[in-house]
This record gives C-alpha cells, sequence and structure tokens, in this order.
C-alpha cells in the first residue's frame, strides 16, 4: 500500500499533516487550531465513513449462501 499524499481538509480544503494519537494515526488540518477538520489514517473523512455504513446497511445481506453441513 503505497502511501497517502496531498490530503485536502473536509472543513476548509487546505493542506492536511500525519499526526499520532493515544487512539492511533490520523490526519488534521494545518490551519489546527483554526480549523479542526480531520480525517482518518486512510484518509476518509467523517461523511465518508457515514455513507459508507449507509451503503453496508442497503446492502442485501448473503443469506442465500449459507451452507448447512448434514
Amino acid at each position: 500500500m503505497s502511501p497517502i499524499e496531498n490530503v485536502k481538509c473536509p472543513e476548509c480544503d487546505g493542506d492536511m499533516v500525519s499526526r499520532k494519537s493515544k487512539y492511533g494515526t490520523f490526519w488534521g488540518c494545518k490551519a489546527y487550531p483554526k480549523c479542526k477538520g480531520t480525517r482518518d489514517s486512510m484518509g476518509r473523512s467523517k461523511m465518508d465513513r457515514e455513507l459508507e455504513r449507509e451503503d453496508d446497511a442497503q446492502r442485501p445481506s448473503d443469506e442465500r449462501f449459507t451452507f448447512k453441513r448434514s
């Protein structure tokens, strides 16, 4: 996996830098504390993650592919 570069802030569209916290690595806006925009370590914003969860919830389950041993 290649390193993520040129990450833009979801709040102000400014540059972001990789930061570390007790919870792990994340991307934080260079304009902090003026702008508090963040992204996760994969470069996804909070909105991106919420949309992914909604898509997963709407996707039908694979119950028809469940196999039982007799």
